[in-house]
């Protein structure tokens, strides 16, 4: 019996699209390029992206400034997420995750994993996160975030998101690899997020807050360089308020509508903690003689300038000073002895408790609004020592004093005078290391 003829293999053919999404561009996978979002991004529920015309997304190569997520976009604001009616999240919109990745990279094999599914490498973050960067967290979310992550995939996914932004930025070498890694756990996590953001829960409340608390410090981490740190700098990416100051903010905003949930739950702690906040806030103290002369000095000769009362509408006039009077009792706070807990919420919420009308005039570029963010910096200073908020003070400080004309340079002198100082101090400290 003669042996029958094997069939012929079919060959495979070619799906690299060439005119598609970044997404299907790095996953080498024809695209139907449909728009606002392709068919392939739509099955992977992950956003979808087109390049503009003669662009490239390059990471950051420069270790000095630290890692960043993606070179012209951020970790998704809470603006992005779909705040539930209620809640109050901050003027401006910024970018969601993108996906937006080098069409050719050293990490461009690594193989795509669905949300729930992990590997050895992420045991590997998630160990990096349990025994070391939950220790640079203030107690107890190191205790809590673990724990609360083990029955939430996205939370865990952000952990292990976390994770690899402080291995990116402990090790510059693998500094591109770790960016990857981060930016691919939080397109798993984000929409799902957003998905449990439309119906808060008590069973999702403590979930959710922590989950904004991770957007918010992963956004200082990746976003290290002068040009993120800014809400003005100069470029599309960086247009409007900046991710930080949205994130925290919207942090605030799920807290307080979630406020009664999040007590009952494991992070009920901080409902303790913003009595402690209160308290600090409260008691009657003065900032330091200089920080007081200086916040004065722009209440009393800046605000009553012809040109600046000319252009300023009486609720403008009131949101500059709600924001001194708010700034004046965290430098005040600031001069007494702090657990770590508090100090951290002392040194970084003022961007959360002012108005919006506030934010507005910041997005404005308005002199008085940004001479009052440079003495914001005099807090930021108290958190030098935190890896994700290194240099953050004296580079928002540097950008806003280039920002403003000469006419103005009087009025930040103080800041100017103490963050160098400190840079100084701190150069010192390094060379004697």
């Amino acid at each position: 019996m003669a042996d029958k003829p094997l069939p012929q293999k079919t060959r495979r053919t070619h799906t690299k699209s060439r005119g598609g999404c970044m997404e299907c561009k790095r996953r080498k996978l024809k695209c139907n390029e449909a728009k606002p979002v392709c068919s392939g991004c739509t099955k992977r529920e992950i956003t979808c992206v087109y390049p503009k015309a003669g662009s490239r997304t390059p990471f950051s190569k420069e270790p000095s400034q630290g890692p960043a997520l993606k070179s012209n976009t951020s970790l998704p604001s809470i603006n992005a997420v779909n705040v539930p009616t209620g809640a109050d999240p901050a003027a401006g919109t910024l970018s969601s995750p993108s996906g937006m990745l080098p069409e050719e990279t050293a990490t461009s094999s690594t193989p795509i994993r669905g949300i729930g599914q992990f590997d050895m490498e992420d045991m590997a973050l998630w160990h990096q996160f349990i025994y070391t960067t939950a220790a640079t967290l203030s107690s107890p979310w190191g205790n809590e975030l673990p724990s609360l992550a083990l029955n939430c995939d996205y939370l865990l996914h952000g952990i292990l998101a976390l994770g690899a932004l402080h291995l990116a930025y402990l090790n510059p070498v693998k500094q591109e690899h770790y960016n990857y890694l981060a930016s691919h756990h939080y397109d798993l996590a984000i929409r799902p997020f957003q998905r449990a953001m439309e119906n808060v829960t008590p069973a999702n409340a403590n979930q959710l807050f922590a989950f904004s608390i991770l957007i918010l410090v992963s956004n200082y981490a990746s976003n290290r360089s002068p040009e993120c740190v800014f809400p003005f700098a100069v470029g599309e990416a960086h247009e409007g308020i900046s991710n930080w100051i949205a994130c925290l903010r919207g942090c605030n905003a799920i807290f307080e509508r979630a406020m009664s949930q999040i007590e009952k739950g494991p992070l009920g702690f901080l409902i303790t903690t913003g009595t402690r906040l209160q308290k600090a806030l409260s008691a009657r103290i003065q900032p330091e003689p200089e920080d007081d002369a200086s916040l004065s000095q722009i209440k009393d000769v800046v605000l009553n300038l012809p040109a600046v009362k000319a252009s300023t509408t009486v609720e403008e006039m009131e949101a500059y000073l709600d924001a001194i009077v708010r700034l004046r009792a965290l430098l005040a706070a600031s001069t007494q002895p702090l657990d770590s807990v508090i100090r951290r919420a002392v040194s970084s919420i003022w961007p959360s408790t002012v108005s919006d009308t506030f934010i507005r005039l910041l997005g404005e570029k308005r002199a008085p609004a940004m001479i009052i963010m440079a003495h914001y910096c005099l807090l930021l200073k108290g958190l030098e020592d935190i890896w994700y908020m290194e240099h953050r003070g004296l580079n928002l400080f540097q950008i806003v004093q280039r920002s403003l004309g000469d006419e103005w340079a009087i009025y930040v002198e103080h800041p100017r005078r103490e963050l160098t100082r400190k840079s100084f101090e701190a150069g010192i400290a390094g060379i004697g290391r």
